[in-house]
């Protein structure tokens, strides 16, 4: 029996690249990045002074009647990209049933860091009844789903991941599933994470992972390059619309792109490190390709995870070379991190975005800040500069804390 075809309709930006998709996409080919200095309070530590915040997000922009008081951060971000990604699909809310349209969104921190600057202090002042009542509710990963639904009456199949840096991934692979298995028509789906605050900074820079300000003056992070030192911290939210094909052609949306296949699996090795071999991430691959039914030689881009990390980008590497064999070396491999940094949550959205302006432009964006390949680094990593080729079908890999890895193949419809 086929299975149902999924597509995706429409895509929801929040980060300093552009409020719409458009002006993402113009950025990315043009090779620019929200990574800059902090800003907000004294960094303690001046080895690590480079982020991508975004302080010009207003939540009543986008959605005036918002409560802008009560929802934490990370929550108006995911509401915000949800809202913009709607009416990027031009999703007629009004005459939709919205019993068949569900919800998932991630994110990794949640709340943890304004409850911490904000809410914790008060209690440590001023005791328990500091406390708003609804807090416990606010600061929790789900809020950002359970918002997102209530906002915009949506009664379908709903969840909240949180598993690293493959969380907005997860979700995009979970929403796939739930229009394939019949229990949806139409996913909304994305992810969102705000650490800018000097707790969770000072929590980062105690893990060992961030890249150090570089005494070059270039920017951060350097993925595959031989002088990749760690990866760039950076807020932001996604989101995007899917739909099965026959509601989307039904109502004459356009589409972007379809998600061929979709994967996950996990090292069940230890908490910290990936393991440099690549074989978490060459099995991801190949379960990916078998869901989505194509070989390997049918991949035209390979949207790395590639965060600068140094075990990280040579794993990675690796587990390419395993999975696709001979193709490996053929085919364009980049990472968009040196656009938009480690963004955790919503870096998944960031890469599926990336793959549906790809196919659009028929265009591959630069790995940013790219020198000399690292060690063991071998493939070609479209360096600096944005590369006009054929893409038809893109791979997308994340992996993250904890040993998760997760893969999406999103393809050029109708072909």
């Amino acid at each position: 029996m086929n299975r149902t075809k999924v597509v995706i309709t429409g895509i929801g930006i929040v980060c300093s690249m552009g409020k719409t998709v458009a002006e993402f996409g113009d950025a990315l080919f043009a090779g620019k990045t929200c990574i800059g200095p902090i800003e907000g309070w004294e960094i303690t530590d001046k080895r690590y002074t480079l982020g991508g915040q975004y302080r010009a997000f207003d939540l009543r922009e986008d959605l005036p009647n918002a409560d802008a008081k009560r929802l934490y951060r990370f929550s108006q971000f995911s509401l915000v990209a949800a809202h913009r990604a709607i009416s990027d699909s031009n999703l007629q809310l009004a005459v939709e049933d919205r019993d068949s349209i569900g919800t998932s969104f991630s994110t990794v921190a949640a709340g943890l860091s304004e409850a911490v600057e904000i809410s914790a202090r008060k209690y440590f002042a001023r005791g328990d009844r500091s406390i708003s009542p609804t807090l416990w509710s606010e600061f929790i990963p789900s809020a950002c789903t359970t918002h997102v639904a209530i906002h915009f009456g949506l009664h379908g199949p709903a969840a909240t991941h949180s598993a690293g840096c493959v969380s907005g991934l997860d979700t995009l692979n979970w929403g796939v599933m739930q229009i394939r298995e019949g229990n949806a028509d139409v996913m909304v789906v994305g992810g969102a994470d705000c650490m800018f605050t000097p707790f969770m900074w000072a929590l980062m820079n105690r893990s060992g992972i961030l890249a150090p300000t570089p005494s070059d003056g270039g920017s951060i992070p350097r993925p595959f390059s031989a002088d990749h030192d760690g990866i760039a911290l950076v807020e932001g939210g996604t989101a995007i619309i899917l739909e099965s094909e026959q509601h989307a052609r039904l109502r004459g949306a356009r589409i972007y792109g379809e998600v061929l296949g979709v994967a996950s699996t996990e090292e069940a090795r230890t908490m910290t490190d990936l393991d440099d071999t690549g074989k978490a991430f060459a099995v991801t691959i190949k379960k990916t390709l078998k869901d989505a039914g194509i070989p390997a030689r049918d991949i035209d881009w390979v949207c790395a995870h590639g965060t600068g990390h140094k075990i990280g980008d040579v794993a990675e590497s690796r587990g390419i070379e395993t999975a696709l064999k001979e193709h490996a070396f053929c085919v364009p491999v980049s990472s968009i991190r040196g656009a938009v940094g480690q963004s955790f949550a919503s870096g998944g959205g960031f890469q599926a975005a990336a793959a549906c302006l790809a196919i659009s432009n028929q265009m591959i964006p630069p790995t940013l800040n790219f020198s000399t390949p690292a060690f063991d680094c071998k493939l070609d990593y479209v360096p600096n500069i944005a590369r006009i080729s054929r893409v038809r079908n893109v791979l997308i890999n994340v992996a993250g804390v904890g040993g998760t890895h997760a893969g999406a193949i999103i393809g050029k419809y109708g072909i």
